[in-house]
């Protein structure tokens, strides 16, 4: 069974604006390390499309509870994967969000979303969180969910500082 991530980033800008932000090494790597990343490795890679495949790797003490630091360790690393397709005529773009966890029997899929609103912009997260492990998959889901969602809060209060 798996644990559903919703999440959104509001962005007071149009959506290519938004989407040369998102795409922007520098933003990617000043999100991986204020969500606590370091030894970051950012990549921006055009695709054919007109869209883009960003990949950032980062390393994360392992402050995490007892069940979870036994399967493991003491650091995690990380790779997240992010990678928007063409702009429709409206600015908008899909495409697909992945994290995984070097050693770690949890993957985190979706979709990801670009879309114009009335005042800018947003783009959606919908990932599912999926733990492999007997007896401890359920709770390893759901503090998955917990570090995603405080780590999605912290790169909108980045992206809102990097825009303002």
């Amino acid at each position: 069974m798996a644990t559903t991530l919703s999440s959104n980033l509001t962005l007071p800008v149009s959506t290519a604006a938004a989407y040369e932000m998102v795409t922007d090494p520098a933003y990617l790597e000043a999100v991986a390390i204020a969500t606590g990343g370091n030894n970051v490795e950012v990549s921006v890679t055009p695709t054919d499309d007109g869209g883009a495949v960003m990949v950032s790797r980062r390393s994360l003490p392992a402050d995490l509870p007892s069940y979870a630091k036994a399967v493991v360790g003491d650091t995690l690393r990380l790779t997240e994967t992010r990678s928007f397709g063409a702009a429709a005529a409206d600015g908008s773009r899909d495409g697909r969000v992945s994290v995984t966890i070097e050693g770690a029997p949890i993957t985190i899929e979706g979709p990801l979303e670009l879309r114009p609103t009335a005042d800018g912009s947003i783009v959606l997260i919908s990932a599912d969180i999926k733990a492999v492990i007997p007896f401890v998959g359920g709770k390893l889901e759901q503090f998955a969910l917990e570090q995603m969602q405080r780590f999605l809060r912290r790169e909108q209060t980045l992206a809102l500082e990097r825009l303002a």
